[in-house]
């Protein structure tokens, strides 16, 4: 039993180092990494962006207006925000969250259990929003 699990500790190890995806699901918890910077958390799909906070939160609202989405709730704290919204039919929960003077990580959950794939295209949709706003 001991072997069974040092090998397979080793293979999720190496995998990790590997630069591979990988993920590991406990309960009801699960946890996925891919490309190094976007890591899936109990269906959030984070990013790390290497903005200010402020210039994320403005860019997440010029995405929104964009996308067309009707902002139910918008709670911006020190260093945190959370904006729930709905696009398309699709409620959507945003996260942002401050890390450092030049790192803000966003979680976006869609629908209920989250939808791997559409999180993903709202987090492309913001990355060229930063990547407009800052040229």
């Amino acid at each position: 039993m001991k072997n069974n699990f040092i090998a397979v500790l080793s293979i999720l190890i190496l995998t990790v180092l590997a630069g591979c995806e990988g993920g590991l699901v406990l309960g009801g918890k699960s946890v996925a990494v891919q490309d190094g910077q976007v890591v899936q958390s109990s269906g959030y799909v984070v990013s790390s962006y290497p903005w200010p906070f402020e210039t994320v939160c403005r860019a997440l609202d010029d995405t929104l207006k964009e996308m067309q989405a009707v902002v139910n709730e918008k709670t911006v704290k020190i260093g945190k925000a959370r904006v729930l919204a709905v696009i398309q039919g699709e409620k959507v929960t945003f996260e942002v969250e401050f890390k450092d003077k030049d790192k803000t990580d966003v979680s976006i959950l869609v629908g209920l259990g989250g939808s791997n794939i559409a999180s993903r295209l709202i987090h492309d949709r913001l990355r060229r929003q930063l990547e407009k706003t800052s040229s």
